[in-house]
């Protein structure tokens, strides 16, 4: 199978990825965050590029059930109910809500991922849950895979890097074959550098270092963590309104 491994999306048009099979990965924090809302009951989440478009769509929802959430900079957006922390997306604030999601990275990525034919959302949380997911596709040996790391602000971005790796070895284990192309070669040996001590690697990553120097070191810890979460939310379009629940 081949798999294409993108280390940031600044470059990508939303178009070249049209019915391609696809996962999003954003581990600091926006992936992370939207696998705990998903299983924290949302209705449905909303990926927005702009607080221009999350105003607009907010303002065609019921408010009673509606939230604007999400970060700039690392810091909760002006006039948000909640940040990007995935430990405050709860059920006592989110189940049944519809969440306009704008981040720095990660909901641009999606946007991006808008055409796909397929497309999942990934992070450590929920990471062998997808792989399962991925071959489950009909097609997907013949099809092939596009990873979008989501980077940091239009740079690579090392955690997304590692969760690639990480994807790719669990899709190898569960007995796809991968061509091993230069893309996927990085992700894997990134992945077999540091998968010792995966969250020392991530709080001394260029994104790790600056959400602690703002407050969020507890953030890291969360989405360090593997497989705590077995379900894969699903965009269809320019929603998540769907998740694969795994046992």
């Amino acid at each position: 199978m081949n798999i294409r491994v993108y280390y940031h999306t600044a470059s990508i048009d939303d178009l070249a990825l049209r019915d391609s099979n696809v996962v999003v990965i954003d581990v600091l924090r926006a992936t992370t965050t939207i696998v705990h809302a998903m299983a924290a009951g949302a209705r449905e989440i909303i990926p927005v590029g702009s607080a221009d478009q999350a105003m607009r769509i907010a303002g065609s929802l019921f408010s009673t059930t509606s939230l604007i959430c999400g970060e700039r900079g690392g810091y909760p957006i002006a006039g948000g109910k909640l940040g990007n922390s995935p430990t405050e997306y709860t059920p006592e604030i989110v189940e049944g809500k519809s969440l306009i999601l704008m981040t720095t990275n990660g909901a641009p990525t999606l946007v991006k991922a808008k055409h796909s034919r397929h497309c999942f959302i990934a992070a450590f949380t929920n990471i062998s849950a997808v792989a399962l997911a991925i071959k489950a596709l009909p097609h997907i040996h013949e099809q092939g895979l596009a990873i979008l790391c989501s980077g940091r602000e239009g740079d690579f971005s090392l955690e997304d890097a590692l969760c690639a790796g990480l994807l790719i070895e669990r899709l190898a284990a569960i007995g796809l074959e991968i061509n091993l192309s230069d893309t996927v070669r990085v992700a894997l040996s990134l992945w077999k550098e540091y998968q010792g001590d995966l969250t020392g690697a991530m709080k001394a990553s260029d994104h790790g270092k600056y959400l602690i120097s703002i407050g969020y070191e507890k953030d890291i810890d969360v989405c360090a963590a593997i497989d705590t979460i077995p379900i894969v939310p699903i965009l269809e379009q320019t929603r998540i309104t769907k998740k694969i629940v795994l046992d």
